[in-house]
């Protein structure tokens, strides 16, 4: 995990079908729900796999390592817990398939391009929670 200032940013909503998930990016872990049915992995966490219905899901553990597939900076309105406006992306996990809504911190929109390389890392909110957020592996996560 990176060094830490104090945060503002609000705690996740966290349902019985996503407090593994939270569980998990609190240890450091960022994990995907896969069906045991199909194989396929799903995110967000459901309870029911949407691709055969079978309710046979487990986390599974991913690299962490991605390739950002968009980004966008929100300026207006202000978001809530960010101090300076926060860089919105969908990157997809390098197990294929699997595409995240989440920040790319440490960076300018001027470094960032579609299919960088992006590393997992967990940054804190204000009560404590752990975030995924993700960084460009040319810095490394923590740097």
């Amino acid at each position: 995990m990176s060094e830490q200032r104090q945060s503002k940013r609000l705690d996740p909503m966290s349902t019985r079908n996503t407090d593994w998930f939270w569980d998990q990016a609190a240890e450091g872990r960022l994990s995907i729900q896969k069906c045991s049915g199909c194989g396929h992995l799903h995110h967000p966490p459901r309870p029911v796999c949407p691709d055969c219905h079978s309710l046979d899901l487990a986390p599974t553990q991913m690299s962490g390592r991605g390739t950002l597939y968009s980004f966008i900076q929100v300026h207006y309105p202000p978001p809530i817990g960010f101090d300076e406006p926060p860089i919105i992306a969908l990157v997809e996990l390098e197990e294929g398939g699997v595409r995240l809504i989440t920040n790319v911190v440490d960076a300018t929109l001027g470094e960032l391009t579609n299919d960088a390389a992006v590393v997992v890392d967990f940054e804190k909110t204000a009560k404590g929670k752990s975030l995924p957020v993700f960084r460009l592996a040319a810095k490394g996560a923590g740097a």
